[in-house]
């Protein structure tokens, strides 16, 4: 059988930064190819599949025995028009849905108007019921218990388009856990996943690293929401990372995605480790240096606790990629510009913030979901759903003015003046991250 998956583009995208494969869409393709299927996976920031003002699908779609979409958010409104103009074309085809919006009951409901299933959370261990037709309409995936019997995703199946300019930024993703015990408002990730963590062994992720330096990839983006949970567990794992970089031959980066009561559980030695297993860079989600935000998010950190995260990473030479987020209740000018002058104090290279958006199968959601304002016809308009524009009502700021602000804050974090200086010191990579952050914050704010 054909199968085409595609990770479907939004329309205005913010994350224009980092080329990163969807490895969703990767793992449910390895695993149909390995079952004989032919497999191509589309990822529309690399190879465009749907002209959506000719409403013309890209061969290969038109072609297929079966189509899957991954879906977020601020995709929907293409993705929608992606299936039906399929539909149109190809009535015969089979279809499916899945990814993080269609959480959401009436979300999932309206595209099983357009595709013969809806899978909501996991769908490897469906995988084979929902191309071969056993399973239809609104579907819940079945939870991976053991992660080690998914196969190492196999990247080549992604179409690589011409694009090269992404591949300065082109970081290769590793999965090592699933699951969050946090229940931030705004996260979808414990819906999708669970609460418990789940983890992949420390030979396994071995095994894909190691075949990754072999197949030359250079730069590794480990995807998992929280890296550190449980420090301990995590000791294992960085011990092999670290003996296997003794030898030698390693990447050039590693990147991380944390939390700031992980690292300050886990301390100096393990921040120590994380650097000798070849960590460069750790995303860390700040959010706000306001205790009363901190705790409307249901985030479990205060403000004291993000600034001795900040200085312990500090301490141990690791860049630092602080993110922010601006919530429409709360913020206003000033605050909006404390947190960043609070993370150029903090010795923070890289900073993001985006404004809190409600998104489906979330609490925020499920709080203001009849109070959007970003509405078309009765419906949420999703293009809008940018986290950088306001989607529900602003209290202390116009909503003109409060994305404003959020653009301007992020401009003056990044200047032409920064970049010069890094590449004066030398730090070339960094400088020319610094310039192309700056050069498309003015056009993301849409």
């Amino acid at each position: 059988m054909k199968v085409t998956l595609v990770a479907v583009r939004p329309k205005h995208s913010a994350y224009g930064l980092f080329s990163i494969v969807p490895l969703g869409p990767v793992y449910l393709g390895t695993i149909l190819q390995q079952k004989g299927h032919e497999v191509t996976v589309y990822d529309e920031a690399r190879t465009s599949v749907f002209n959506e003002k000719k409403g013309e699908i890209h061969p290969d779609l038109s072609s297929s025995d079966f189509i899957g979409l991954s879906v977020i958010s601020p995709a929907a409104g293409r993705a929608l028009k992606m299936l039906k103009a399929i539909r149109e074309k190809v009535p015969g085809i089979r279809m499916a849905a899945g990814g993080p919006h269609i959480l959401g009951k009436e979300q999932a409901e309206e595209f099983a108007r357009y595709a013969d299933v809806v899978v909501q959370k996991e769908a490897e261990k469906v995988i084979d019921e929902v191309i071969n037709g056993d399973l239809n309409g609104i579907v819940e995936g079945t939870r991976v218990k053991d992660l080690d019997t998914l196969p190492v995703p196999n990247l080549d199946l992604v179409d690589q388009s011409k694009k090269k300019i992404l591949d300065f930024f082109k970081l290769t993703p590793v999965s090592t856990s699933r699951g969050c015990p946090r229940n931030c408002e705004f996260c979808s990730v414990s819906n999708i996943h669970g609460k418990r963590v789940r983890r992949r062994s420390p030979e396994l992720v071995m095994q894909e690293l190691k075949q990754r330096l072999n197949e030359g990839y250079k730069r590794i983006f480990f995807v998992d929401d929280n890296f550190s949970v449980q420090p301990s567990k995590r000791i294992p794992l960085l011990e092999a990372m670290i003996a296997e970089r003794e030898k030698g031959q390693w990447f050039e980066s590693m990147i991380i995605q944390d939390e700031v009561p992980a690292l300050l559980r886990g301390g100096d030695n393990y921040v120590e480790l994380l650097k000798k297993a070849g960590i460069k860079t750790v995303m860390l989600g700040v959010e706000s240096f306001d205790n009363e935000k901190l705790k409307a998010m249901h985030k479990t950190q205060t403000k004291t606790d993000s600034e001795e995260a900040l200085r312990l990473l500090r301490r141990h030479g690791l860049i630092i990629y602080a993110f922010g987020m601006a919530k429409p209740e709360i913020d206003d000018k000033e605050s909006i510009r404390y947190q960043f002058k609070k993370l150029k104090e903090e010795g923070v290279t890289y900073a993001d913030m985006t404004i809190e958006t409600p998104i489906p199968g979330t609490e925020y959601w499920e709080k203001y979901k009849n109070r959007l304002t970003a509405m078309n016809n009765g419906s949420p308009d999703w293009d809008k759903w940018t986290f950088l524009a306001p989607v529900i009502p602003t209290k202390k700021l116009s909503q003109k003015d409060f994305q404003k602000e959020v653009k301007r804050s992020m401009q003056r974090f990044y200047s032409p003046w920064r970049t010069l200086k890094e590449i004066f010191k030398g730090r070339i990579r960094k400088g020319l991250t610094i310039l192309y952050v700056w050069l498309t914050t003015g056009r993301m704010y849409t």
